[in-house]
């Protein structure tokens, strides 16, 4: 049984076009459109509600009660959204309700200094003995770096088309796991997974979030409910509280260098591990390094974001090892790549991204060049960025971009993917955050969680380098280096070191 989706007048109709879903050759129902609205508290669910109001409104039709969530159906989004407004929720009571931002993270260093002093943690890199080495340290470097929560904030909202007739569900979605999407299905309706069907589409943008598939339950159960056709949509505000987002994170460093600017240990221990396990680990020749975890799970729904904790791990490392470089009075990029001598490919970037950023070249006052190199998925991407911080207000104006992907196959993609990935990781470097107060998300659309512009885009020059080994990724590679390489770069103008993001929140004017 096949179906397809149409849009013709509806009978009794001289102009009004309609979608409807035809199976078997038979019109079944005219298409209806929902949106939802789900408890803002995470974990808690729906107490009561009184729809009276909202099923006077024109074009309302129903009113769909979900465990956490309650959904309007009308004939189009924005009489549903009317209704929606207009229902009356009542949320039940959440423990989850007492949390926010700072303790999060204030539980999260309570972790780390923990597990420090207990000293049981059993770390993933143990090279010599970094313990050792730190505890007949005269002077350490002691520093600990944050990332906030980040939204994927794709610019289609979430949505799903869903039709279920009988034990059988047709879905119309872009989902980046379909088969996971009708396996998850047939779990919630309770139908043989063989009786439903994914059309898959392209997607308004993923990285990350369309792995899920809330969305698509949602749609099934809501059609299942009304007993029609449902194309769901989910409100911007919905799309930006109800995300599976970025972990926040927490990081604390300890390192040395000797009298001759050398690092001799390198210990780092932060919070919760992810995906994937290489995200933390230093290309860099330290003698001494310790890297291990601490769990401290929070109830806040978090997914892959593109690059995964590779764009956390590579603001924080490439953070310290340009704090090791100036603590030794060299350059950041000579330093780099006296540690690096071991790593052709590395060094291969290094020289090219010397070359091309002009990295030599004076800059007038409140100017700075930062460097940050970082390697995932098979590639090894390398930025440098030029920076004015006047008045209080950064500026972003040129981004250098050398990737050693082993060979690219469509240049011109490539280039694409880096210079996207830039602009996706400058817009979490420079304004992007998620905030918990009491135990739900404070942001709710682009102007409380803004994205890099047009107008503040910089200029972006991609060189390629085909080293020959085994080919990379391209979509996730470009984002890691972008926030390093623009936090160094304010170092470098006007000696102040940020160590936690979004670079808004530490008292710059970004927009």
């Amino acid at each position: 049984m096949t179906a397809v989706l149409s849009t013709l007048e509806q009978p009794g109709s001289s102009s009004q076009a309609t979608s409807y879903v035809q199976i078997g050759g038979a019109m079944l129902n005219w298409m209806k459109v929902a949106t939802i609205k789900a408890a803002p508290v995470f974990g808690a669910v729906v107490d009561s509600f009184d729809s009276s109001s909202a099923l006077t409104l024109a074009g309302v039709e129903r009113v769909v009660a979900l465990d956490d969530a309650v959904a309007v159906v009308a004939d189009s989004y924005w009489n549903a959204k009317k209704g929606l407004d207009a229902v009356d929720i009542r949320w039940a009571q959440h423990e989850n309700s007492s949390i926010d931002q700072a303790a999060i993270f204030e539980q999260f260093e309570s972790a780390i200094d923990a597990a420090l002093a207990s000293d049981e943690i059993e770390p993933e890199i143990n090279v010599g003995d970094a313990n050792a080495a730190l505890a007949q340290a005269s002077s350490i470097l002691d520093v600990t770096y944050r990332t906030p929560y980040l939204a994927h904030a794709c610019m289609e909202p979430m949505n799903a088309t869903a039709s279920v007739v009988g034990d059988t569900c047709e879905i119309w979605v872009g989902s980046q796991n379909p088969l996971g999407a009708k396996h998850a299905v047939a779990e919630a309706l309770g139908i043989p997974a063989e009786n439903i069907i994914i059309h898959n589409y392209l997607m308004g943008g993923g990285f990350g979030r369309r792995s899920f598939y809330d969305t698509i339950v949602q749609a099934a159960k809501i059609s299942q409910q009304a007993g029609s056709p449902i194309k769901l949509v989910w409100s911007r505000e919905e799309d930006m509280q109800h995300d599976f987002y970025r972990p926040a994170f927490s990081s604390r460093f300890q390192a040395q260098i000797d009298s001759k600017g050398q690092p001799v240990a390198w210990r780092n221990l932060f919070v919760n591990k992810g995906e994937p396990h290489e995200a933390p680990h230093i290309p860099y020749a330290i003698p001494n390094v310790w890297i291990g975890s601490v769990e401290k799970p929070m109830p806040i729904p978090t997914g892959p974001w593109r690059s995964v904790d590779h764009s956390q791990h590579a603001f924080f490392t490439e953070s310290m090892i340009d704090e090791l470089a100036y603590a030794a009075k060299q350059d950041p990029l000579q330093f780099r790549r006296a540690l690096l001598q071991d790593k052709p490919r590395h060094l291969a970037i290094i020289n090219r991204l010397e070359e091309m950023s002009n990295w030599q070249q004076a800059l007038p006052d409140g100017h700075g060049r930062g460097i940050a190199i970082h390697e995932c998925f098979g590639s090894i991407v390398g930025q440098v960025a030029d920076v004015s911080v006047q008045d209080g207000k950064v500026r972003v104006h040129r981004v250098t971009c050398v990737a050693d992907p082993g060979f690219a196959m469509s240049p011109d993609g490539y280039r694409a993917q880096m210079e996207s990935g830039i602009l996706y990781g400058m817009t979490a470097a420079l304004s992007g955050s998620i905030d918990i107060e009491g135990g739900a998300v404070k942001q709710s659309n682009f102007h409380d969680y803004r994205s890099v512009r047009m107008d503040t885009s910089p200029v972006i020059e991609v060189d390629i380098f085909n080293s020959g080994a085994p080919t990379g990724g391209a979509g996730e590679p470009g984002t890691p280096p972008i926030a390093p390489a623009i936090t160094n770069a304010i170092y470098a103008a006007i000696g102040v070191r940020v160590r936690e993001l979004p670079i808004a929140k530490q008292g710059f004017d970004v927009a």
